[in-house]
């Protein structure tokens, strides 16, 4: 913002804009690593790579069926004996 030139008074320097410290500073552009830390994300890695395999198998293993209703005389093997002609067996020995 300019100001208004008064008679009498000399104008004032106009001040360069400066950068922050920050910017102006060079520091090296390395980093240094320890071998602790890509220990961690190797284990991470792993552990990430785990869980993506087991959602993979879980999806390609298709939705689980719903459970059986309980009867409640317990289980008798005479609707599966009409299906097949393999004897059944009895429930009581004589």
């Amino acid at each position: 913002m300019a100001y208004p030139q008064h008679p009498g008074r000399t104008p004032r320097p106009m001040a360069q804009p400066q950068l922050p410290a920050f910017c102006r500073t060079r520091r090296p552009i390395t980093t240094t690593v320890r071998l602790s830390s890509l220990r961690q994300l190797q284990w991470l890695l792993w552990l990430v790579l785990a869980f993506q395999l087991s959602t993979v198998l879980l999806v390609l293993a298709g939705p689980v069926p719903r459970p059986l209703a309980a009867t409640t005389g317990g289980f008798t093997a005479a609707p599966f004996a009409s299906q097949s002609s393999a004897p059944v067996p009895s429930q009581f020995k004589p």
